[in-house]
């Protein structure tokens, strides 16, 4: 068999002569477009540098004879106030202009170049001589001078000037133009080249491009051929090795890889034999277990449930035995509550009899403060009694002493009316005083009445302070019995939690023990299953 030549090359370099060679074409195909655009950039800037710039140069020439001078000119023949030094170096700077502009027009070209030129050589020497007897008239001032020269010279020269300055500018646009369609007919053929050479160079990259695709292509197809039969349980198939290249590095680790591929099928299909006998033994004894496992599991969920009511009675009962607790010391809260509130209505009863008797004794008081009143009223009854008569005297009296006594029977007459008014209001306060007098004495029956209904309540609410005495003693001393029996049923109550608790513990643990059992028996089964999928997929393979 004939080896290819290319598979001496290894995959790395023939990619790096590719590239390489991809790079000699990019540069090639680049050096050559950059030279041609810079060759004819520098014709294009030689164009516009030696034939645009000088026809820049003769306009501008022209403007300044029929613009400038003409401008200076014109001020100076029909202005009335005429600025002689403006005019003057307006003339003299464009004569300088003109001179400088045509003197760098000849020099910026070869003789050779400037022929096209010659037409106005004597038209800038003509030019010269004018513009200086110009100049000379202005400095001198003589309008007349600078008419006639105006008229005579200037005026034609200026008319020169354009027309001749328009011929050269014609013919040199025409040269210019032709010059140009030159350049673009060679921009043309020099772009076509350009892109006949980069399709030459596509089509050759695809062609080198397109044999290293094929070489490796082909070395894949091999691989993957026999990574198919490998695939498919023949582990017997083997790449022959007949290159130096990558490939032939990745075919020699394949040939490796199914090698041992080969005896590790060869060994697992030696065990999967003795893995199944073992895995059948672990099952049943599995078994074995998980019925012992589910029998003592059912046997403690029974008496769990056992601990469970006998924990749930001691809770119930306990909770009645706070209860109780609870009651009974609310009992002897409430009866000492009680007793201590008996024995404050005693002592209330008590300053109420005393503040009985002192009010008896004030109504006592009072009655006798009113019988002196009375005394006191009849006394000044009495006094008004005496002044009535005094006044009934001093009457008389007045009626006999005539018309001395007129004023002092007045005097009489109002004092027997006073008598009278206080005899009517002493009458009013002695019937008042008897009102009093008889309302304190109710008062005081009243009071002794009440007086006796107290005492007895007193005698009556000591003798139920007693009785209720006793019963508080009887409930303080049944006290410490209840703590007692409650201290007791809640240790009780304690313990059989406890118990139920471990006894819960122990069922949780009992029923994880039969669900890990069962987890394994379901485990085992899974991996019977897979030992069984393992040895039919293993005998897929052909080892020998």
């Amino acid at each position: 068999m004939v080896q290819n030549p290319l598979n001496k090359l290894t995959v790395k370099w023939r990619l790096i002569w590719f590239m390489l060679f991809m790079l000699f074409l990019l540069v090639l195909t680049g050096t050559g477009g950059l030279l041609t655009m810079k060759s004819y950039n520098t014709a294009f800037s030689s164009m516009y540098n030696e034939q645009i710039l000088p026809l820049k140069e003769l306009r501008q020439i022209d403007n300044l004879v029929n613009v400038e001078i003409e401008k200076a000119v014109a001020n100076i023949l029909i202005s009335n106030n005429i600025h002689w030094e403006e005019n003057i170096k307006i003339v003299e700077s464009a004569t300088l202009a003109i001179n400088q502009k045509w003197a760098k027009l000849l020099s910026s070209q070869d003789k050779q170049k400037t022929t096209w030129l010659s037409p106005a050589d004597s038209l800038i020497a003509k030019s010269g001589a004018i513009l200086g007897d110009l100049t000379d008239f202005i400095k001198k001032k003589d309008v007349d001078s600078i008419d006639n020269l105006h008229d005579q010279k200037l005026a034609t020269l200026a008319t020169e000037y354009k027309n001749t300055i328009d011929a050269l500018i014609e013919n040199r646009m025409s040269t210019i133009l032709s010059g140009f369609d030159t350049l673009q007919k060679r921009y043309s053929l020099s772009q076509m080249a350009f892109i006949i050479s980069l399709i030459l160079g596509a089509a050759v990259s695809f062609l080198a491009g397109f044999i290293l695709l094929r070489d490796i292509n082909m070395n894949f197809k091999r691989l993957k051929k026999t990574m198919d039969h490998v695939m498919q349980g023949d582990l017997t198939q083997r790449l022959e090795e007949n290159s130096n290249d990558e490939f032939g590095v990745l075919i020699h680790g394949f040939n490796q890889m199914s090698d041992y591929i080969y005896d590790l099928v060869a060994k697992i299909q030696q065990s999967g034999i003795q893995v199944t006998s073992s895995i059948t033994e672990i099952a049943a004894t599995i078994r074995q277990q998980e019925t012992s496992s589910n029998e003592h599991a059912a046997t403690i969920s029974e008496i769990a449930a056992s601990t469970t009511e006998i924990s749930a009675t001691s809770a119930n009962l306990m909770d009645a035995m706070k209860k109780v607790n609870s009651l009974t010391k609310n009992t002897a809260y409430a009866a000492g509550e009680g007793h201590s509130g008996l024995s404050n209505i005693n002592q209330t009863m008590m300053k109420m009899e005393d503040a009985t008797g002192s009010i008896v004794e004030k109504l006592s008081i009072l009655s006798e403060k009113a019988g002196n009143i009375a005394g006191v009223v009849k006394t000044i009854n009495k006094i008004a009694d005496q002044t009535n008569l005094l006044s009934l005297n001093a009457s008389i009296e007045a009626e006999k002493a005539g018309e001395y006594g007129a004023g002092f029977a007045v005097v009489a007459t109002e004092i027997r009316r006073l008598a009278d008014q206080t005899a009517m209001a002493t009458l009013d306060i002695e019937q008042m005083v008897q009102e009093v007098q008889s309302a304190v004495s109710a008062g005081v029956m009243g009071i002794d009445k009440f007086a006796d209904d107290v005492r007895t309540s007193v005698r009556e609410i000591r003798g139920s302070g007693d009785q209720l005495a006793g019963v508080i003693e009887q409930v303080q001393v049944l006290m410490p019995q209840i703590n007692t029996v409650n201290d007791g049923i809640e240790a009780q109550a304690l313990g059989a939690e406890q118990i139920s608790s471990a006894t819960s513990q122990l069922s949780e643990a009992a029923q994880q023990t039969a669900e890990s059992i069962a987890q394994t028996s379901s485990t085992i089964s899974q991996l019977q299953d897979a030992t069984e999928t393992l040895r039919e997929a293993i005998s897929r393979f052909k080892v020998n």
